[in-house]
């Protein structure tokens, strides 16, 4: 399959309705505490994707993250830039998605659950009734429908690890469980409080997008760190990205940062989102003079 021909499958596949279909599957699977059948599909993934099977089923939040439509959005611009540089190896790290044509079938065994909720907290633990992911149209199509918003509650990043992994924040988790974490997705989470992010020593991606946080200066010994994402806050001063030396990709979307100059020491920089930045054209000649792709 060429990579052209791949990008297109994978757009299709990544679609807000095919990830609706994906996630409704899983959360009905795990709130009847069908475990096996879900480890069934983490198997049928694990060639293309890591994701480890552990006896607290927490495995299932790793789905969550790669399967659920409030990630369509990073999930189809991340395929849109790897297919932009040819990079057919990095969408085949995306072609797990392919293999779930079959949850169909469980999905016409669960075709009464029409109604199930989403919510940003991912509260499955709690409680999953009268909650709507999916909104039947009188013309037979189905969309994603994102529920009423309230006013969010502010809380801290440790707080929002542990609400996303349990879905309460009461659960015990000690600090040094952090470091085993290579991925983090935190987007929509409330967070204005990086503390417990510095015990991710391990994470190389974190999604911290659409939340609250002003200042991210925690972040300094987060060396492993290659894919950051924190669109939608209201960051101003980005002086401690300087230290993360294994940054690859940086999503500053929609925050107040004017001075990105200390990226320019990143060697291993490659992608870089600036719209609805207040960076200078200058600037953001030098981050593409260094050959840096820059989204403005």
């Amino acid at each position: 399959m060429t990579t052209s021909e791949l990008h297109l499958k994978l757009r299709e596949a990544y679609s807000s309705q095919n990830l609706n279909r994906i996630t409704v599957t899983l959360i009905n699977l795990y709130k009847n505490e069908q475990f096996g059948t879900l480890r069934q599909i983490v198997e049928m993934i694990s060639d293309s994707v890591e994701i480890t099977i552990d006896p607290g089923n927490r495995y299932f939040s790793k789905l969550m993250m790669l399967y659920h439509p409030d990630r369509g959005d990073f999930h189809r611009n991340e395929i849109n830039r790897l297919a932009a540089g040819n990079d057919h190896d990095g969408l085949l790290g995306y072609s797990h998605i392919l293999m779930l044509g079959r949850i169909e079938e469980i999905a016409e065994a669960l075709a009464s659950y029409e109604d199930i909720d989403y919510s940003p907290v991912y509260e499955w633990d709690l409680d999953l009734e009268g909650f709507s992911i999916i909104n039947t149209r009188k013309s037979g199509q189905t969309e994603y429908e994102h529920p009423k918003k309230t006013r969010k509650k502010f809380t801290s990043f440790y707080n929002a690890v542990k609400l996303r992994m349990f879905g309460k924040t009461t659960v015990g988790f000690p600090t040094h469980y952090f470091e085993d974490l290579e991925e983090l997705e935190l987007s929509q989470s409330g967070i204005n409080d990086l503390d417990g992010v510095q015990y991710c020593a391990h994470t190389t991606t974190l999604d911290l997008s659409d939340n609250a946080i002003s200042d991210i200066s925690l972040l300094w010994e987060l060396k492993q760190i290659e894919n950051l994402n924190l669109s939608d806050n209201r960051i101003e001063d980005i002086d401690t990205l300087a230290n993360l030396r294994n940054l690859k990709t940086l999503v500053l979307t929609n925050n107040p940062v004017k001075d990105v100059s200390t990226l320019n020491n990143l060697g291993k920089l490659e992608y870089v989102e600036l719209t609805g930045t207040r960076v200078s054209h200058e600037q953001i000649r030098k981050l593409e003079d260094l050959g840096i792709t820059v989204l403005v």
